[in-house]
């Protein structure tokens, strides 16, 4: 199963650099200004002008890096960016780092901060799911 899901990656890859963005799943599309594939650590880079699309997010960042093993994508920038990408819900929040999981839960590290709705948090770390709106510092 690994190695199919490492073969589609791969093939993924290798078309989309004509493009600049790969779609991690369905769900998730990153595009950038260079993509390099790590095939040692089974890993994708993302470098400058990141933005990262999903059902409920839109991150915008200098770097990310997804991890095939792990399934999460980590997030780097002074700061990262992220905001809602659903009409019914308005969120938005920066930080140093951010980690975004398969599931779509986030942990905003480092200098971050967060708006939801009419809730504003400042922490170290913020532990947000955008599915149910839990917020937790």
């Amino acid at each position: 199963m690994n190695n199919k899901l490492l073969v589609l990656i791969t093939l993924s890859i290798f078309l989309s650099f004509a493009l600049h963005a790969v779609e991690i799943n369905k769900d998730i599309k990153i595009k950038s200004d260079s993509i390099e594939f790590l095939k040692e650590n089974n890993q994708i880079s993302f470098l400058n002008n990141v933005e990262i699309r999903s059902n409920s997010v839109r991150i915008v960042a200098n770097s990310a890096t997804y991890d095939d093993f792990k399934n999460v994508i980590s997030i780097s920038g002074r700061p990262s960016r992220i905001e809602s990408s659903m009409k019914d819900t308005v969120f938005s929040g920066k930080a140093n780092k951010i980690l975004f999981f398969n599931d779509e839960k986030i942990h905003l590290i480092g200098n971050a901060s967060m708006k939801y709705e009419s809730i504003s948090i400042a922490s170290d770390l913020i532990i947000f799911n955008p599915q149910t709106g839990k917020l937790s510092s």
